[in-house]
């Protein structure tokens, strides 16, 4: 990625798991002239933006000045918003440093984009000096065992949802089928069930 102008922070906002902005960072960034609490505030009620769809709140505690000895701690509520209201708060200041923000932040939308779209890698499990055909049966069995999100999976792979199961297992027989090794998906398939303890019907 380019030179991080501003620092990137992985939040959770509606359910997702996003890369979101400190707006406080980005207010300093944007050299703005009043005081963030307020420029925040403003904005916010401006522009429509949304909490728990455009940002989220954080309370965190300030430290006291140790040049003051009647300092007390603070609450501080910090703004984390999603790349869209960041770039959206860098346009509208409609400076320079407003244009570097919002090219910035496109920019990193960009490359996390195509990062996504990364090809995945093959696992690994399979054992050395096996033929591609028998890579794909050990990468279709992974596959469908780790959608049954099992406590000990056979398979070191992450799982997918559990309600996708059903499904996944049909489409799975139907891709090792045109492998043309039917008695190895039957005999996997009741090892699977038996694994996850269920009764399965209509497969």
């Amino acid at each position: 990625m380019a030179t991080q102008l501003i620092t990137l922070h992985t939040r959770s906002i509606n359910e997702q798991t996003l890369d979101t902005v400190n707006a406080r960072e980005l207010h300093a960034f944007l050299e703005v002239g009043r005081d963030f609490s307020n420029w925040i505030k403003a904005r916010i009620n401006r522009y429509g933006f949304i909490e728990g769809e455009d940002f989220m709140c954080v309370e965190n505690l300030s430290s006291p000045k140790r040049a003051s000895s009647k300092s007390r701690t603070q609450k501080v509520i910090e703004y984390f918003v999603t790349l869209d209201m960041a770039k959206e708060l860098a346009m509208v200041e409609r400076n320079d440093k407003g244009k570097q923000a919002r090219r910035y932040f496109i920019d990193c939308e960009k490359q996390l984009h195509e990062q996504k779209q990364l090809p995945a890698t093959m696992p690994n499990t399979a054992p050395l000096n096996t033929s591609f055909q028998e890579t794909e049966k050990y990468q279709v069995l992974n596959d469908m065992i780790k959608s049954l999100k099992l406590e000990s999976d056979p398979v070191v792979i992450p799982s997918k949802e559990i309600v996708d199961m059903v499904h996944a297992i049909r489409m799975y027989q139907t891709q090792i089928a045109q492998l043309r090794t039917p008695d190895w998906v039957n005999d996997n398939i009741t090892r699977v069930k038996d694994l996850a303890k269920r009764n399965f019907t209509d497969f």
